[in-house]
């Protein structure tokens, strides 16, 4: 039996590309290999080695230039390329890079005689699928080499196009976002129709509200309940993102369908949570507060639904206002208290959404009642509370990003 030759050198042969094919065409995988390799010798070792494949049928185009590889990849099409790196009219990485500005997608196998494990790296850093050696018996290798770097070609482009389709969707849910926001701040106490109501009552109110995630789950609102009486509601969802900003939509269209019962708060607690509960999926609910002020009786009545606890100034006092009660949408028929204190002239309200008291400082402590109480004392003048001084003691106080939403509503009852 006459031993396989080595891989060698042999006299150069003109620029004529050549095929031949390889493997008995009996249904077997069919692949297109463009040979680049100028040396006779080395490239007829490569199509016998193809030619002895059974498992794949490969139809090889032999050229022995980089310009004639160029040509044949215009003139027709190929699964891969098989790239010798010492050519007439290229060598090195260079030919790599030149080979693929042409066919950016096309599988390249490396072909080179010095087995220099740098080269090979950056030969699969500049876009080559694999790298082969021409001092390995070719044999199988061949196959193998070709086979791989198909398969990575292939995978690359298929993580491209995930890439390209993710990039397309998260471009539409990002568009999708900010219409939702658009229509969550829109939901908000409007300027124009809120401040104669105030104005009438002799009432401020200053207030910040930010979801976390471009949308978010928190709303409050307020309404003019005649005879000198204001109602004022808070909720919180549980979540946060396009899923609690879609239960905002729904309380919101339920407050609504409510507004006879805005002032009782209990009872309007009662019938919220309980359509809730046919709404909202396991494990979802809301916190919410829900108040009156009364102007002409000087008093305050809410209820609360497990929301944060307000913070009532009066008579140069800071109390924490009961708000204890189920969150909405836990239980089909809840059961709420009805409180009732003195809201004379010179108090003040505050309600905010646990994102305020949750928040964590660069010491990884949680804020809390009496660190928001601090807070407010560095916030005050002699107009009471400025909202906007309490919002700047807590940016730079919190560390950064907020992991919820945050509401925070400063309701005022300056004296004449």
């Amino acid at each position: 039996m006459t031993p396989r030759p080595l891989w060698g050198k042999a006299p150069e042969v003109g620029a004529v590309a050549k095929s031949t094919v390889s493997g008995a065409d009996r249904g077997v995988k069919k692949l297109r290999v463009l040979l680049v390799e100028d040396q006779p010798g080395d490239a007829m070792l490569v199509m016998i080695a193809l030619r002895e494949s059974t498992a794949t049928h490969f139809q090889v185009t032999h050229v022995p230039t980089l310009a004639g590889a160029k040509d044949a990849l215009a003139a027709q099409d190929m699964d891969v390329v098989l790239l010798d790196l010492s050519l007439p009219d290229s060598s090195g990485l260079d030919t790599v890079t030149k080979l693929l500005a042409v066919a950016p997608r096309m599988p390249v196998v490396v072909m080179t005689g010095l087995d220099d494990p740098m080269l090979a790296s950056r030969a699969l850093e500049v876009g080559a699928q694999d790298y082969l050696v021409k001092s390995d018996d070719p044999g199988r290798a061949v196959e193998r080499a070709i086979l791989y770097a198909i398969t990575r070609m292939n995978s690359q482009i298929e993580r491209e196009q995930l890439s390209e389709q993710l990039a397309k969707e998260q471009s539409r849910v990002l568009e999708e976002i900010a219409v939702a926001r658009t229509m969550q701040f829109d939901l908000l106490p409007r300027p124009d129709r809120l401040n104669p109501v105030l104005d009438q009552l002799g009432l401020t109110l200053h207030s910040y509200f930010e979801p976390c995630s471009g949308i978010g789950g928190d709303l409050w609102g307020c309404h003019d309940l005649g005879d000198g009486r204001l109602s004022v509601t808070a909720f919180d969802f549980s979540g946060h993102g396009i899923g609690a900003a879609l239960n905002v939509f729904r309380l919101h269209t339920l407050i609504d369908e409510q507004r006879q019962h805005l002032a009782d708060p209990a009872t309007l607690l009662r019938n919220l949570g309980g359509s809730l509960r046919q709404l909202l999926g396991r494990g979802q609910f809301a916190t919410m507060f829900a108040a009156v002020i009364d102007c002409r009786a000087q008093e305050i009545i809410w209820s609360g639904a497990g929301s944060p606890a307000p913070l009532l100034f009066r008579g140069g006092r800071a109390e924490f206002m009961d708000s204890r009660g189920i969150p909405l949408g836990l239980m089909p028929n809840p059961q709420y208290h009805t409180h009732r204190t003195a809201f004379p002239r010179g108090s003040e309200l505050l309600i905010y959404s646990d994102a305020l008291i949750e928040a964590t400082g660069n010491d990884l402590t949680m804020l809390g009642n009496e660190g928001l109480l601090d807070l407010i004392g560095q916030s005050r003048d002699e107009g009471g509370l400025a909202i906007e001084n309490l919002l700047d003691h807590f940016y730079n106080w919190a560390r950064p990003p907020l992991e919820d939403d945050l509401t925070v509503i400063h309701l005022q009852w300056p004296f004449e």
